[in-house]
């Protein structure tokens, strides 16, 4: 059946001129004549294999690797880097050019002649399969016909499950030639081996048809790239791909590309979940190339790119829109639940617009189906609700809506790698705009629940809580944290908070940390423990909101005392010297705890305390064994404790 059309609006003329300043008259001999040329723009992407693929400041870079070139009927045209920055792919235009660098073309200046045209192409798409073995690469006898249908299958019975059927691949023929191209320069020598496999199968050209180079296993090692694909459609024509070896998942990756999909990228901005963006980038983030292990437009190999396409790509394809529920901006407060992503089931994932304008869409990984294959990549990506935001691209390198993607990171930490990006059940993804947030509140085999806050209403405080122990030695290291939460339950970030302390027997709160809350509504504050006192949080009064009280918690302190080891043994009617150390607590009363074999604890004489260190006498007055211990008694302000024990024969 036709593949439905994906809505594509384009101006209809756009005329890009690019400056060239006058040559002076003394060179303008020299300056190489012009050729005009007519032609559809089209983008080449190459791919990098796993561990070379580089993580790019994403304030200045794109980790998409892409090229220009020019179809000219069944040629490929290279342009210099750079060229027709701002043309949409498929774009048919009249250009002026001069020879450049490396054998590419040089633009002058550019006429829009036509843009894209979609066209109905049947739902199973040819592939004309060329195994090519470029000059000085080494045979690779699994390269046959039977191996690469057997690719091109497995490809496309996972097309044909993430497209709902609606985009499967067929071998139309095979090729199996030696190149006499090699890869010593392997951007234009892989253009002009497309060039030969065209010349041998011109009809591989045509909407709803790919043209794929088969290079033999480890090309990439003598120069080839490990892959390289153009930029599509569904309904695209002039399809082209070039991967070394028969790696199913690497040439899924490139038919992707083909059918307009750029990659699936991480966003990682240490110590928050997500920045504002700024002139279409995340300053301050670093982008990570390929580093969604699950969706097929990340790294390609054994286990990776095997699972399903996340809801960017789904989003971005459009041909399931029923998979992808939306929730627009200022929507209020939705509760919503998910299937796992490796159902069929409708609205498994979802489209949520920030008040700002950005978009955030939302899934739900679990091991089962096509995604249990992660877990063997030994990186151990987290199963979970996962929020992602579409590429926007450059500002000199645009893309097509929901083409590219970013997994963003829920729970971010200063690791260099760490995969546990997912929602924790009970967790908060907070959007850098403040006023979007999205807690998982439950989530099993079969969904998970949500609860989203849409709005451009500011979230107050509704609820503090408070977590501190309930006793602690003084001196001892304590934590104090609270949540901050509103009405809905969902979290307050970015709050300012006060740690009150209450003395016991006083009737004053007294302020100990001024602080504010994460993105996720907590903060924490980590404080020498004193004398017994309650405390709480309190959050600061604003936009009409009064302050909010946390549960006051009472911690009762004790004064830690250890004993030393005293006399192991000593004769009877002496005096044994216990002696040990306590912490400090003001004026602490000390005494001498002792008792018999068979007998209960007594309490001896009071021991002398200077400073932290305490000693004193007790005479044994019976024969046997004697156990010892220090005690210190409970003040207004503090909790009676007592020492280890040791024992001393008395003979």
């Amino acid at each position: 059946m036709p593949v439905k059309k994906r809505q594509v609006i384009f101006p209809v003329a756009l005329v890009i001129g690019l400056c060239v300043p006058a040559l002076p008259a003394a060179t303008a001999a020299s300056t190489p004549t012009s050729q005009r040329i007519t032609g559809v723009v089209q983008t080449i992407i190459r791919e990098h294999p796993r561990g070379q693929a580089v993580a790019t400041a994403a304030s200045t870079a794109t980790p998409n690797d892409t090229s220009t070139v020019l179809r000219v009927g069944t040629a490929i045209v290279p342009l210099t880097d750079g060229s027709l920055p701002r043309t949409k792919d498929g774009t048919t235009v009249s250009v002026s050019v001069v020879p450049g660098a490396a054998g590419t073309k040089r633009v002058l200046s550019s006429t829009t002649i036509s843009a894209p045209v979609a066209e109905d192409v049947p739902s199973t798409h040819q592939v004309y399969v060329a195994l090519v073995r470029p000059v000085g690469i080494p045979v690779d006898p699994s390269l046959t016909s039977t191996s690469a249908r057997a690719m091109v299958s497995g490809v496309s019975q996972y097309w044909s499950d993430q497209t709902g059927g609606q985009v499967s691949f067929t071998t139309a023929r095979v090729a199996s030639y030696r190149s006499v191209h090699g890869c010593a320069d392997p951007y234009p020598d892989t253009l002009a081996m497309w060039n030969e496999a065209l010349a041998r199968m011109p009809e591989a050209d045509g909407p709803g048809k790919h043209l794929v180079l088969v290079a033999p296993e480890g090309a990439d090692a003598f120069g080839c790239y490990y892959g390289l694909g153009s930029i599509g459609a569904v309904e695209a024509d002039g399809n082209l791909v070039f991967v070394s070896g028969l790696n199913q998942s690497l040439l899924a990756h490139e038919l992707g590309h083909n059918l307009g999909l750029y990659h699936a990228n991480s966003l990682r901005c240490r110590g928050t979940q997500d920045v504002p963006m700024v002139n279409l980038r995340f300053p301050g983030c670093q982008e990570n190339a390929y580093d969604d292990l699950f969706d097929v437009m990340g790294y390609s190999g054994l286990y990776y790119g095997e699972g399903n396409l996340n809801a960017v790509h789904l989003d971005g394809m459009n041909l399931l829109p029923n998979a992808v529920r939306k929730i627009q901006a200022n929507s209020g407060v939705t509760t919503v639940r998910i299937t796992p992503l490796s159902t069929s089931a409708d609205d498994r994932t979802l489209k949520v617009t920030d008040p700002s304008g950005a978009r955030y869409f939302v899934e739900y990984r679990t091991k089962s189906g096509r995604d249990a294959t992660a877990s063997l990549t030994g990186l151990s990506p987290a199963w979970g609700v996962r929020v992602l935001r579409d590429d926007p691209g450059a500002l000199d390198w645009p893309v097509p809506p929901s083409a590219g993607s970013y997994e963003l990171d829920a729970t971010p930490t200063s690791r260099d790698v760490d995969y546990n990006r997912s929602i924790p059940v009970g967790g908060t993804f907070s959007a850098a705009s403040g006023k979007l947030t999205i807690t998982v509140t439950a989530a099993d085999a079969e969904g998970a629940s949500l609860t989203i806050a849409n709005s451009t209403a500011q979230a107050l405080p509704s609820r503090v809580t408070l977590s501190v122990p309930t006793r602690a030695w003084m001196g001892a290291t304590i934590t104090a944290s609270t949540k901050v939460t509103d009405l809905h339950g969902l979290v307050v970030a970015n709050w300012p908070v006060t740690l009150q302390r209450l003395p016991k027997g006083s009737t004053t709160w007294r302020s100990l940390a001024n602080l504010r809350t994460t993105s996720t509504g907590t903060v924490s504050y980590r404080f020498a423990n004193g004398l017994s006192a309650s405390y709480r949080w309190v959050t600061t009064p604003g936009s009409g909101t009064p302050s909010r009280f946390s549960r006051p918690v009472a911690v009762t302190s004790a004064a830690r005392v250890v004993e030393r080891r005293p006399a192991a043994s000593m004769r009877y009617g002496r005096y044994l010297t216990v002696s040990g150390v306590v912490s400090s607590v003001p004026a602490p009363i000390v005494y001498i705890q002792y008792r018999y074999r068979g007998g209960s604890w007594r309490t001896g004489p009071r021991a002398t305390v200077r400073g932290t260190v305490v000693s004193g006498r007790i005479a044994m007055n019976v024969r046997g064994t004697a156990y010892t211990r220090l005690h210190v008694r409970a003040t207004r302000l503090s909790a009676g404790s007592t020492s280890n024990f040791y024992v001393t024969g008395v003979r």
